[in-house]
């Protein structure tokens, strides 16, 4: 799997994470994109643009990728330039819709505080945007998460605590896994910091936190370019990278 950033409407992604459960979200949107999403017949809403648009990171295969792809090869047939963000943004206004009709019922919400070493909060927050962290653990954990069968012990460690609520069945998940390893007392937590460190793991290959950063700075020397020459533009660039 990689990782790829897209640009969506605030309004629209926020609707989508709150419609849509943390711990089955991104598995109905990939199943959605694979199995059922195909141009619409007319592709002139795809081809507007998305002002201040929030960044939202997604872990694709290549399968998911491919399609989208050719779905631009598809658009481009037909004389429209689509980007893979405006293929996205488009499916997951189709699948809310979809979901409008024929809302989820909305899962029970836990929270546990769990010890992690200390410094832990602190790179993750150099990776991730702080509101992503729940909503980006949550998936990994129930469709990406396999046990390390290195768990190991917070003793004579200095400890930090990360307080984590998600839905109810991705705490299920950790403790099913928990008793296919025999673990009784501390069971979870084990679970929870072992995933925890693949997550971080994986966030290190191509920090979301990074990627998300990268893609609204473009999107602001876009507009900027749009009212300054490009030679002032980057000589304001070059003083703010000296000071």
């Amino acid at each position: 799997m990689k990782q790829y950033s897209f640009s969506f409407n605030p309004d629209v992604l926020e609707d989508f994470k709150k419609t849509l459960p943390v711990n089955k979200s991104k598995k109905m949107l990939k199943n959605y994109l694979l199995n059922e999403y195909e141009l619409p017949e007319s592709l002139d809403e795809l081809i507007q643009a998305v002002s201040n648009p929030a960044i939202q990171p997604y872990w694709m295969t290549e399968q998911e990728i491919n399609k989208i792809d050719r779905l631009i090869r598809e658009a481009k047939l037909k004389g429209y330039t689509l980007n893979r963000s405006s293929i996205m943004r488009n499916i997951m206004k189709k699948l809310l819709e979809k979901y409008r009709d024929t809302p989820i019922q909305k899962s029970e919400q836990y929270r546990q505080r769990f010890k992690v070493p200390v410094g832990t909060k602190n790179r993750l927050s150099q990776l991730i945007k702080e509101g992503e962290l729940t909503y980006e653990l949550s998936s990994f954990i129930m469709d990406g998460y396999v046990p390390s069968n290195d768990f190991t012990s917070m003793r004579n460690q200095e400890q930090e605590d990360i307080n984590f609520k998600s839905d109810i069945e991705v705490f299920e998940k950790m403790d099913e896994i928990s008793s296919e390893y025999g673990f009784k007392k501390g069971g979870r937590a084990k679970i929870f910091r072992d995933a925890l460190v693949q997550f971080e793991d994986l966030l290190q290959s191509n920090p979301p936190k990074k990627a998300a950063l990268k893609q609204e700075l473009k999107y602001i020397l876009d507009e900027y370019k749009n009212v300054e020459n490009v030679p002032v533009i980057q000589e304001e660039i070059s003083k703010y990278l000296k000071e």
